[in-house]
This record gives structure tokens, C-alpha cells and sequence, in this order.
């Protein structure tokens, strides 16, 4: 997968969950652009695929078992779909997942991680699921509303990550300030990873040029797929500050970027 370092490391930083959104509809150019982008990274794993649906985000939620925030009509909405069986699926999913929202995020479009169980019955909606594919998580797709709360949207679009665990906490056999810079961005840009009630499950580990990325506890499907998330930004990270190298899943945890320097 081809990562577009500078456009996702700004997005990582000025993303955040938005639950108000326009009716206008997505630019065509803007939507063609990011449907562009999800086939390459439908192409990446074959456990887990991203679609695309001109609906609203109201339109899916009553058929995702649980309780979610005030949503408006969104243009249109992100299907997250993951196959039953596959090694690694579920942090694939939050890898490939939240490469889909950086992208949107790039192209000036509002998104919101929505993880539930779907009950197929209760939708009005054919997501076209193949057998053996169920929906894991969805996003609302477009543009901020006007009347979004301007206080709200000034403190987040200033402190997007005000609420985030510091950086030593998040590293449990020791943080230490003479790592390379490139470790240390890596891990400032996992943390900003978002997660199921902001509960930031993920923890890191340095050592010999591998960043490896695990959770806290038993890993539960949701928090493979959040460490999956958080392992995409760990990868940002790391190539933007100045390394290269590849993404390992399992391993020593759930996933490991390992350094070619």
C-alpha cells in the first residue's frame, strides 16, 4: 500500500470525530478521487474491504446494534466489511480502515469511526455482503455542517488531542529521550489514534529498530481493530520522521513496523 506521508501525517493531526454534516453532496472530483484511493487499499488484503454508499449515515445506524452520538444526514457514508475467517483480519481492518479516513480527511471530508455489530434484518439497506463478509464499523461521509457547535469546532480544530494519554504512559517498558526522532514521532502519532469511547488500548514497544504496537489486556476483535488504526499511525510517523520500513501483523504483538535503517 502507498502511503501518501505528508497528506495522512497533517490529516492524523487535524482529524476528529464529527457527527454534523451539510446536505450538499460530495464533489464529484473529491468522491472519484477517494474512491480511487479505496481500490488500491481494497487491494492490499483480502480479508478486508472499504465501499463507498451515497446514503445517509442515518439511513445504516438503526441496524448497528448500540447507541451513538446526535447524527445529522450525511451525503454519504464508509462501509467497513471484513471476511469471517483470515489471519490478522481485524487489525487489518483498522490498518486498511483508517487509511480510508485519512484519505477522506485529506480531501476536506468530515468522518466518524462507528464500530457495532450489524443486524442484517433491521436494515433497509443492500450493502451486498458476500457470504462469508459481515459489517464491522461504518463512517458518515462529508462536509462539516455550518451550524456545527463553533465552540466546539474552534477547540477541537485547535486541540484535536487534548485528551490523549502522554506518551510515557502509553509506553510500559520505558520511554526514553534519546530514541531516534523517528521513534518518537512514531509514537506521538499512535497515540492520536481514535478509539471506542476514547479508551486508547494500545501500547508500544522499541527496540532494535522494531516499533511494535499491542493492546492492553486481552485483545477483543474492537481493540485489534483500534491497535490496526493505531499501527497505520505509527507507520505515518515513523516514514515521516525520516526512516523506512514495513508493516509486520502479529509477531511480538499485534503489529510491528519495522525499521530498514
Amino acid at each position: 500500500m502507498k502511503i501518501p506521508v505528508k497528506k495522512w501525517y497533517e490529516a492524523v493531526q487535524t482529524r476528529y470525530s464529527q457527527q454534523k454534516y451539510m446536505s450538499k453532496e460530495i464533489k464529484e472530483f473529491t468522491q472519484k478521487s477517494l474512491e480511487k484511493k479505496i481500490e488500491e487499499l481494497n487491494d492490499a488484503f483480502s480479508e478486508v474491504r472499504v465501499e463507498i454508499f451515497n446514503k445517509s449515515i442515518k439511513e445504516i445506524l438503526p441496524a448497528l446494534k448500540g447507541k451513538y452520538g446526535n447524527f445529522t444526514d450525511s451525503p454519504a457514508f464508509m462501509a467497513f466489511i471484513i471476511k469471517d475467517k483470515g489471519e490478522h483480519r481485524w487489525t487489518k481492518m483498522g490498518y486498511i480502515g483508517e487509511a480510508a479516513i485519512l484519505e477522506a480527511t485529506a480531501l476536506g471530508l468530515g468522518t466518524c469511526w462507528v464500530g457495532a455489530r450489524y443486524i442484517e434484518e433491521r436494515s433497509s439497506l443492500n450493502l451486498n455482503l458476500k457470504r462469508d463478509e459481515h459489517l464491522v464499523a461504518v463512517s458518515p461521509l462529508g462536509y462539516s455542517s455550518e451550524n456545527y457547535s463553533l465552540t466546539r469546532h474552534f477547540v477541537s480544530k485547535l486541540f484535536p488531542h487534548r485528551d490523549r494519554k502522554d506518551v510515557k504512559e502509553l509506553c510500559p517498558d520505558g520511554y526514553n529521550d534519546d530514541w531516534p526522532g523517528w521513534v518518537k514521532n512514531a509514537i506521538k502519532m499512535g497515540s492520536f489514534a481514535p478509539s471506542r469511547l476514547n479508551r486508547q488500548p494500545w501500547r508500544f514497544y522499541y527496540g532494535e529498530g522494531k516499533m511494535v504496537v499491542d493492546s492492553v489486556g486481552e485483545p477483543s476483535a474492537y481493540k485489534r481493530l483500534e491497535c490496526g488504526i493505531a499501527l497505520l499511525h505509527v507507520e505515518v510517523g515513523a516514514l515521516d520522521g525520516g526512516t523506512t520500513g514495513e508493516v509486520e501483523f502479529g509477531g511480538l504483538g499485534l503489529g510491528t513496523f519495522i525499521s530498514e535503517e
